[in-house]
C-alpha cells in the first residue's frame, strides 16, 4: 500500500525543480545581504560624487521617495509571485548600488568624460534657458542624444540640479525593464527555467552595471523589454494589447536608437510569416492581418535606422566601407581589438560576440571583470547544451525564431562594426536578455546520477510526508 503512494508522491523534475529555486532563492538573499552591508559605501559615492555643486538636500528627499515609489510598485506588480517580489526588491537595491558605482567610476577612472554627465549638465542648462525663453528650450529633434538632453532637462526643472536622483530614476526604468523581460519569458516558454532566468538579467554584473545610470541604456532596456513581453502576447493570442506593446516598444527603441528599433523589426517579421501558428484559425487569420503592418514597419524602421551608419547622406558610400569607417572610430583607448582586422574575418567573429572579451585579450581591471562574466555565459552554454539545442530546433516557432533572428542579425551588425571592448560591452546588453531566453527556455531535467540521488533522500523524506 505504501508504494503507490510513494510513487504518486515522489516526481524528481518537481523536486529538482525545488532545489534550484532554493538555490536561487539563497542567492539572491546574499546579493541582498552584500549590498546592504556595503551601502555606506555607495551611497557615499551616490551622494558625494559630482563633476559640481549640487542641492544635497533635494537629493536627500527624492532619492528616497523615488526607491519608496520603487518598491510600491513591485510589491503591486509582483504580488502573485513571491520569488519574483523577493527578486526585484533586491534588484531595485543592487541597481541602486551600480548606479553609485558607475557614478564613481565615471568620475574618478574616466575623469568624468562619461556621457551621463554630459546629459546632466546640458540638461541644467536647459532648465535654466526654459526660465527665460519657456518651452522653446527644448529645441528638437526629439530622438537620439537630444531625447536624453531634453528629458534631464525637464527632470531638472521638477528636481532641480539632484544628480543622484536622476541616476537612481534611470536605474529603476532598467529595473522595469528586468521585469518585462522576466513577463515575456513566462509567457513564451511557460515550461522553461523562469527562475534562472529571472536571477540572470535582473542580477547580472553587465546589465546592472551598464543600464543603471543617466543615458539611453537603460531607456532602451525598457523598450526592448516592452516589445519582447507585447510580442510574446501576439504569439501566444493576437490582440490589440499585445500589439500595442509591441508598437510603443518600437516606437521608443526607434527614438533612443533606431537602428536596434530596425532589428526588431526584421526578427518580427521573418518568424511570425514564416514560422507555425501557436493556435486556432482565429490566429491564423490575425497573421495573415499583421504580415502586412510587420512588413511595411519593417520597411519604415530600416529607413529610419540610416543614420547607424551614415547611410542617409548623399556622400554615403557602400555598407562594408562605412562598417570599416565605424570600425576605425571605435578603436580608441586601451580597449580597442581587432585593429587590422578585415571586416569578413569580423562577421566570422561574430557568433562569439557573447563570449568576448576571451581571457587573453584582458588588459585592465575592467576587462577583466567582463572576461570572468564572458567566461561564466560560457559556462553555462556549455552546461546547458543539450537545453540550447532542442530550443534551437524549434526555430520555426514564433517567438523562439524572433529571438534567434534578432540575436543573429545584432551579433553581424555589432560584431562587425564595432571594434572597443568599452562600447561593445556597454552595446552588448541590447542582446543578452534575449540570448538568456534562448539559454533557459527548457526546464534542466535531472540527470541519471541525480534522479538516483534524489531517490535514496525520498526513501527517508516521503514516507513521513505520505503518512501525514
Amino acid at each position: 500500500m505504501g508504494t503507490p503512494i510513494l510513487s504518486k508522491a515522489f516526481d524528481p523534475v518537481k523536486v529538482s525543480q525545488l532545489r534550484d529555486v532554493r538555490r536561487y532563492s539563497m542567492a539572491i538573499k546574499v546579493i541582498g545581504v552584500f549590498t546592504i552591508v556595503t551601502c555606506p559605501f555607495w551611497l557615499g559615492a551616490l551622494f558625494f560624487t559630482s563633476p559640481r555643486d549640487y542641492s544635497y538636500t533635494s537629493s536627500l528627499i527624492c532619492v528616497p521617495i523615488v526607491a519608496l515609489v520603487g518598491a510600491v510598485g513591485v510589491a503591486h506588480f509582483a504580488q502573485n509571485d513571491s520569488y519574483l517580489r523577493r527578486l526585484l526588491i533586491v534588484g531595485l537595491v543592487a541597481h541602486m548600488a551600480a548606479s553609485s558605482v558607475f557614478l564613481w567610476v565615471g568620475w574618478f577612472v574616466y575623469g568624468g568624460a562619461a556621457d551621463a554627465f554630459h546629459y546632466w549638465t546640458v540638461g541644467l542648462q536647459l532648465a535654466e534657458d526654459f526660465h527665460v525663453v519657456g518651452w522653446s528650450a527644448f529645441r528638437p529633434p526629439y530622438w537620439s542624444t537630444n531625447l536624453i538632453n531634453n528629458i534631464c532637462g525637464i527632470a531638472s526643472l521638477l528636481i532641480g540640479d539632484a544628480l543622484p536622483t536622476l541616476f537612481i530614476a534611470f536605474a529603476l526604468i532598467s529595473l522595469a525593464g528586468g521585469y518585462l523581460y522576466y513577463r515575456a519569458f513566462v509567457i513564451a516558454f511557460p515550461d522553461g527555467d523562469r527562475w534562472l532566468f529571472g536571477f540572470l538579467v535582473v542580477l547580472s554584473p553587465s546589465l546592472l552595471f551598464w543600464s543603471s545610470f543617466v543615458g539611453k541604456d537603460s531607456l532602451i532596456q525598457y523598450f526592448i523589454g516592452l516589445t519582447c513581453f507585447g510580442f510574446a502576447k501576439v504569439t501566444q493570442r493576437a490582440n490589440y494589447r499585445g500589439i500595442l506593446m509591441c508598437a510603443i516598444g518600437l516606437a521608443g527603441a526607434m527614438l533612443v536608437r533606431a537602428h536596434v528599433a530596425a532589428m526588431f523589426a526584421i526578427a518580427m517579421t521573418f518568424p511570425y510569416a514564416v514560422g507555425r501558428s501557436r493556435g486556432s484559425s482565429t490566429n491564423k487569420a490575425a497573421k495573415i492581418i499583421l504580415i502586412p503592418v510587420l512588413l511595411g514597419g519593417t520597411l519604415y524602421f530600416i529607413s529610419q535606422a540610416g543614420s547607424f551608419l551614415g547611410l542617409n547622406n548623399e556622400n554615403s558610400r557602400d555598407i562594408s566601407q562605412e562598417a570599416e569607417t565605424v570600425t576605425k572610430n571605435s578603436q580608441i583607448g586601451g580597449s580597442a581589438f581587432n585593429e587590422g582586422t578585415p571586416l569578413p574575418v569580423r562577421v566570422a567573429e561574430s557568433p562569439f560576440l557573447m563570449f568576448r572579451p576571451f581571457p587573453w585579450e584582458m588588459n585592465n581591471s575592467l576587462a577583466l571583470a567582463s572576461a570572468v562574466e564572458s567566461v561564466g555565459w560560457l559556462l553555462l552554454c556549455c552546461f546547458r547544451r543539450r537545453e540550447i539545442w532542442s530550443t534551437l530546433r524549434r526555430w520555426r516557432d514564433p517567438y523562439v525564431g524572433f529571438l534567434l533572428m534578432y540575436s543573429v542579425v545584432f551579433s553581424i551588425a555589432f560584431g562587425g562594426a564595432i571594434s572597443n571592448f568599452g562600447i561593445l560591452l556597454r552595446q552588448r546588453i541590447m542582446m543578452t536578455p534575449l540570448v538568456l531566453m534562448l539559454v533557459c527556455a527548457r526546464q534542466k531535467l535531472p540527470t541519471r546520477r541525480v534522479l538516483q540521488r534524489l531517490q535514496r533522500v525520498s526513501r527517508f523524506t516521503l514516507p513521513v510526508g505520505a503518512s501525514r
